[in-house]
């Protein structure tokens, strides 16, 4: 395979009076999603005050007391989708930590911080989450137009208030760096793909570092040889939305999970803490994913994660605190954790036997 082709910016896409242009945007969508996976939205309707406010919460909860976080972890041994207070990369100093939080259904249970803890954080959060949601479903009415499949085809199995749902939100805190020194390409978080269906990724001006690898159809070696990254910086108003593996299955591939990263800093730029809102968009527990072609077996989101934490226990021998700083720092170097719960392996299952 020669170099990817490369894709030089990330595209921004105004979904403004969705009901009187459906197709248009629609098309819009899909061009975006069949080329580089990654793109803004505007004129989605929700506020920025609201945004704002969603931040704010998040800051409140990602600067309490550690042993008051440190109560709301749950399922550790699931590397693939830990609910609850989580933290990566102690020992070199942290390069994140944030709380996942889903709908409030049983998964949550006991992880919710207090009233007594962090007021107002359940309330406000779970009410934004709804507002991310109805955003969600207009993109997704949109790609059922596109893939021309019913306008509603998402709505039953995407429902946010269906008791499996998998729909979660990250409030992610990168720490400031500021005064701080660290190896020059090192990595907030490695190159990877998004394990659900589509990503909702709220950022605030000036606090820069996400990039996109743009080489269409790239496999994670190219990623991490191309230096095809182009960056997707906070636009005014935007929300930055990314397809994620398991609608890349549910389309039969036409959809493209694209490969991401958050650098750090530059020494010219804003090195203090960063925060982001990921919104993981996602199916019922019980949901079937096959696209319309039938190209690939119907698997659920459980069998992906169950198939992902297989292949990262594949090449991950040690994990990240039992690494030194050089193990690390290759790699984060030489990693792209992409969509691996085996495409190729489950079309092969649909073939007749020779």
């Amino acid at each position: 395979m020669g170099v990817p082709e490369a894709i030089s910016a990330v595209p921004g896409i105004d979904i403004s009076n969705l009901s009187n242009r459906k197709h248009e945007i629609s098309q819009q969508l899909l061009q975006a999603a069949e080329g580089i996976g990654f793109f803004y939205v505007t004129g989605h309707g929700l506020p920025q005050e609201d945004i704002d406010a969603a931040f704010a919460m998040s800051a409140k909860y990602n600067n309490l007391p550690e042993e008051i976080r440190a109560r709301h972890v749950k399922d550790t041994s699931n590397a693939a989708y830990i609910l609850g207070w989580s933290e990566r990369r102690v020992s070199a100093g942290r390069l994140t930590h944030g709380m996942l939080m889903g709908f409030d259904n049983p998964r949550m249970e006991g992880l919710w911080p207090t009233e007594e803890e962090c007021p107002g954080f359940k309330k406000h959060m779970l009410e934004f989450m709804h507002q991310a949601a109805k955003v969600t479903d207009d993109i997704m009415t949109c790609f059922a137009i596109g893939l021309g499949l019913p306008e509603d085809f998402y709505k039953e199995p995407m429902d946010p208030d269906a008791i499996d749902c998998q729909t979660a939100m990250y409030c992610n805190h990168y720490p400031s760096w500021e005064r701080k020194a660290y190896r020059e390409g090192t990595l907030r978080r490695i190159a990877h793909t998004d394990f659900e269906v589509l990503t909702l990724l709220f950022q605030r001006q000036g606090e820069t570092g996400l990039e996109v690898c743009a080489g269409k159809d790239t496999t994670p070696k190219e990623a991490m040889q191309s230096g095809l990254w182009v960056p997707c910086d906070p636009v005014p108003g935007a929300i930055t939305v990314n397809i994620g593996d398991a609608l890349q299955y549910w389309s039969d591939g036409r959809l493209k999970s694209t490969f991401h990263r958050v650098r750090m800093p530059r020494k010219d730029e804003y090195q203090g803490d960063r925060y982001s809102l990921a919104y993981f968009a996602n199916a019922r527990a019980t949901t079937l994913f096959q696209g319309p072609q039938k190209k690939y077996p119907p698997i659920t989101f459980p069998e992906i994660l169950a198939q992902k934490k297989k292949y990262r226990k594949s090449f991950m021998k040690l994990g990240e605190d039992e690494m030194t700083d050089e193990e690390y720092f290759n790699f984060q170097k030489n990693t792209a954790i992409g969509p691996e719960f085996d495409i190729a392996a489950n079309a092969a299952a649909l073939q007749p036997a020779v």
